[in-house]
């Protein structure tokens, strides 16, 4: 079984670090990460157009929004490395990074990821929502596009955050950390794949 494991608002704290680094460049704005409903970012941070938003994103102001973004929790990076370490042992599933990304944020990402001493060996970055389902069985994601585009026969796990409230998924949890620490959640995954009944019922 091969997992995808996505990275904004599952291990990087990009809304709070794209708010910080707004407020830098721009004008302070009352704005909490809980007030982001939706991924239309533009109707809450005030640029003039879609392209000018996506030049700040992803060539101006790229390493510092999403090389210079924390981890979404205190140690998760190291917790996340112990998991890939754990999967890897067992022999039976393979943990692959996958994220959405363009023009300056690839390198920016690849900083992040070496900054917090990630350990995963297979990365893949895509630009359409619907290929971070490219090569994979299930995906851990934040990101409710993704999660409406799974195709048939695989399995997709929410990872709660503001904007995804209402998207379904097969499986839910509050963060990444409650899913690395659940000892059924892969294989009840694994049963979901195959179509088989769950060992015990996962989260809410």
């Amino acid at each position: 079984m091969v997992i995808g494991i996505t990275l904004n608002e599952v291990l990087r704290d990009f809304l709070g670090q794209l708010t910080y680094t707004y407020e830098k460049y721009f004008n302070e704005i009352d704005l909490e990460e809980e007030d982001v409903k939706s991924m239309d970012l533009i109707n809450y941070y005030k640029f003039d157009s879609i392209d000018d938003m996506n030049k700040f994103l992803y060539t101006e102001a790229a390493l510092e929004i999403f090389g210079h973004a924390g981890q979404k929790t205190d140690n998760l990076m190291t917790r996340f490395n112990e998991f890939i370490t754990e999967v890897s042992d067992d022999e039976e599933h393979t943990i692959k990074i996958i994220s959405r990304e363009a023009d300056k944020s690839i390198p920016a990402t690849m900083f992040f990821l070496s900054k917090l001493g990630c350990r995963a060996t297979d990365i893949d970055f895509v630009i359409k929502y619907e290929d971070k389902w490219n090569d994979i069985d299930v995906l851990v994601t934040a990101n409710p596009k993704a999660i409406e585009l799974k195709p048939k026969g695989k399995v997709s796990v929410k990872i709660d955050s503001s904007y995804n409230e209402d998207v379904k998924s097969d499986f839910k949890f509050g963060s990444l950390s409650e899913f690395m620490d659940d000892e059924y959640a892969l294989d009840n995954i694994e049963d979901k794949l195959n179509k088989g009944k769950t060992k015990k019922r996962l989260s809410k």
